[in-house]
């Protein structure tokens, strides 16, 4: 089956393809995407954090703990350079059905159910 991203967005930011991070070398955000099936309507939502080494350090800690899976560390946020990982991890994780590829994208993602 093939999958497809529907959209990918971040929490208060319009369009995440023309957003850019006021210094793209520190960055640490929620980034939710869309995927579902390809031809069908309809998608799930899957999140994963981004960051970057200098924004990971900056987040607030819990009990020591910066961050926890699923966690996509880039040297410096660029919007292409993301969108190429989605597109090849979510292409990697085509299956025969949809929970399979479902078991598969919450190796790299969590899921909303």
């Amino acid at each position: 089956m093939k999958l497809l991203i529907h959209s990918v967005s971040l929490w208060g930011h319009g369009n995440i393809r023309t957003w850019e991070p006021a210094d793209p070398g520190h960055f640490a955000e929620l980034v939710f995407v869309d995927i579902g099936q390809k031809g069908k309507k309809g998608s799930d939502t899957f999140t994963i954090r981004v960051a970057t080494p200098s924004g990971l350090d900056a987040l607030d800690d819990k009990n020591g703990i910066l961050a926890i899976r699923p966690l996509l560390i880039m040297r410096r946020y660029h919007f292409d350079d993301l969108w190429r990982w989605l597109e090849s991890t979510v292409r990697d994780c085509e299956e025969e059905t949809w929970l399979a590829c479902v078991d598969n994208l919450r190796r790299h993602f969590n899921w909303e159910y």
